[in-house]
């Protein structure tokens, strides 16, 4: 059975990078822009507190934040503390300085982010908040996280063959189960991919939906995939996924079409063929709804 979750983080293409592992001691403030990429601090020991949107938070020791889709905030000992740029602070690193040194170390702290193609209009990138904040006493999955943000630290300091590779795939593996662990912190959601994902039998559906050529199932295939009737699992599907299974379905086919053809080696004809589509006029119209340009504009772009 397909892995919706696993599938959806293949194709947005996940890389990361770690800009420091570093001690911050004293008096320190670190603010950070929008940089577009989904930022993350991770605390290794110590406290530290964010400034996001006029709110406080404090954090300790395994606690983990994340801006899914970059935001402007800051983090440090105290909001009262003077502040240097996250740009700055990594430029004056690179120079051979090493600001907030001076006096005790309070904080230990990894700082990175993670960057995927925000241009893949899925729902799960959809339903992203503007934050992910996971407390290590609330984190089922804080082992993990903290395991794999380790092995990416020692990869990215090693620089040993293979290092982006072996990164980048600790990169979807680290991404992966802080979704889980943020779906196990929002129980209470009642719409969008987050809640479809606690349905087996949407699940059941959305598997079908993802397989190589699951754009041959029509509305009873998947609701009898479903072990339900086609009028309630209608119902059901665009109650939790806030979309009817024709349209996710037709979206996701769009989305692996334009993977394909950001893929040199077929034409869009062939593409065509392989989604389905008797033509290239009907795949190219389809393909346009769905995603605002034609198959050879993507084509062209690559």
């Amino acid at each position: 059975m397909m892995d919706p979750l696993s599938d959806v983080l293949e194709l947005l293409g996940f890389r990361s990078s770690i800009y420091f592992q570093k001690n911050f001691c004293g008096n320190w403030k670190m603010s950070v822009a929008d940089t577009g990429f989904a930022q993350f601090h991770y605390i290794v020991h110590g406290t530290a507190v964010i400034e996001h949107e006029g709110r406080v938070e404090h954090m300790s020791a395994g606690d983990l934040v994340v801006y899914p889709k970059g935001a402007t905030h800051a983090i440090c000992d105290t909001p009262e503390s003077p502040a240097i740029s996250g740009q700055d602070l990594i430029a004056l690193m690179q120079a051979g300085d090493e600001p907030f040194l001076a006096g005790e170390a309070t904080t230990r702290m990894i700082c990175g982010h993670f960057e995927y193609d925000l241009t893949h209009q899925h729902p799960l990138v959809n339903n992203l908040p503007s934050r992910i904040l996971l407390k290590t006493g609330e984190m089922e999955l804080g082992t993990l996280v903290s395991s794999l943000i380790s092995l990416i630290v020692n990869e990215t300091l090693t620089k040993e063959m293979g290092n982006r590779t072996v990164t980048q795939s600790l990169s979807q593996a680290l991404f992966a189960s802080i979704l889980r662990a943020h779906f196990i912190q929002e129980e209470d959601s009642q719409i969008g991919f987050y809640a479809g994902m606690r349905d087996t039998r949407i699940v059941l559906a959305l598997s079908a939906i993802h397989e190589p050529d699951g754009w041959r199932y029509n509305l009873a295939d998947l609701a009898s995939i479903a072990g339900m009737s086609r009028s309630s699992f209608a119902a059901n599907f665009k109650t939790h996924m806030g979309q009817t299974p024709g349209d996710y379905a037709l979206s996701w086919r769009m989305f692996k079409a334009r993977q394909a053809l950001e893929k040199p080696g077929r034409t869009v004809d062939e593409i065509a063929h392989v989604y389905g589509y008797g033509s290239s006029s009907a795949f190219s119209r389809a393909f346009r709804a769905v995603m605002g340009v034609s198959p050879s504009q993507i084509k062209t772009l690559h």
